[in-house]
């Protein structure tokens, strides 16, 4: 049998693709390789370490205890040497190698688009791998180059920028408000409300409305409780009841006529946008370029 010391950098790269996406066929496709490949490699790394790292099924694959203490151990280690590797300027000066960024579903629809098409005029030979969920995740433990949130950041150890601001207002669907009288806030006790789960306080939608002089604190039991505001845009789309969504997320459906404002005059508190990085990783061209896009981008649209 083979020592631990024989399992390769590449192999354990397999493995923590495989083990991250719970997937071998969605890591052969981020890893360019055959499944074939992917599942042989794997085998020879549970040979070397003398452990089964995977439980496999038709469905899924799950980490034995032995593989989640070797994701928890080496994983943010081998992306520490891919950064370091990646780091190097070719000596054309080209960026190259592969950004991971993660973001909301709701920012990634709502800005990304220009960001991506701002950075491959900056950077065409960097492949961005893009990562869409609505939890913080941890970006040295995996793997990431960049996070865009909205909300300030509570990371103490990254780096964080202000890059923009979002106005949030109350939003239905045109049919829906069709047979409503709505004059103020007040009458919102008896529609149906379509709440983000961050808005939410003791099983209670919170939201804090304001009209410039008057404040109301709206506080009752949605209909619907979801964890990401695009996901809510679809749904209050759909005509199932108000919501609370940014001016920006909102303004595709309001042109297309799909939504319409509700009380238009009042409007929630103002959510900052932030970029996030390690402060080692700020200086690789292929994240400073990314950051330079990010803030081109919302400097133009804030102007």
């Amino acid at each position: 049998m083979k020592s631990p010391q024989s399992a390769d950098l590449n192999s354990l790269r397999i493995f923590l693709e495989v083990a991250r996406s719970e997937s071998f066929s969605s890591a052969a496709l981020r890893l360019h390789l055959p499944p074939s490949t992917v599942s042989r490699r794997l085998g020879e790394l549970e040979a070397a370490l003398g452990v089964a790292l995977l439980l496999r099924s038709t469905r899924r694959v799950s980490l034995t205890e032995a593989g989640q203490h070797l994701l928890e151990s080496v994983g943010g280690a081998v992306e520490l040497i891919d950064r370091g590797i990646a780091g190097f300027q070719p000596a054309d000066g080209t960026a190259r190698g592969r950004l991971r960024v993660a973001t909301s579903v709701a920012f990634a629809r709502t800005f990304l688009p220009p960001i991506l098409k701002r950075y491959a005029e900056l950077c065409p030979e960097v492949q961005v791998d893009m990562q869409t969920t609505h939890q913080n995740v941890d970006l040295i433990g995996e793997g990431v180059d960049v996070a865009l949130r909205m909300g300030e950041p509570v990371d103490s150890e990254m780096i964080y920028r202000k890059i923009g601001t979002i106005e949030q207002r109350l939003y239905a669907a045109p049919a829906y408000c069709a047979g409503l009288a709505l004059s103020s806030p007040e009458d919102l006790m008896h529609v149906a409300l379509v709440a983000h789960r961050t808005r939410m306080r003791r099983e209670l939608a919170h939201w804090v409305l304001s009209d410039g002089n008057r404040h109301f604190t709206l506080e009752r039991p949605p209909s619907i409780v979801v964890d990401d505001p695009a996901i809510s845009e679809r749904l209050i789309a759909e005509g199932l009841g108000i919501g609370m969504l940014s001016d920006a997320l909102a303004a595709d459906g309001v042109s297309a006529g799909r939504l319409v404002p509700v009380l238009p005059e009042w409007s929630g508190p103002s959510t900052h946008l932030y970029y996030l990085f390690h402060q080692q990783l700020g200086d690789l061209p292929k994240v400073a370029e990314f950051l330079k896009a990010v803030r081109e981008t919302f400097r133009i649209r804030d102007a």
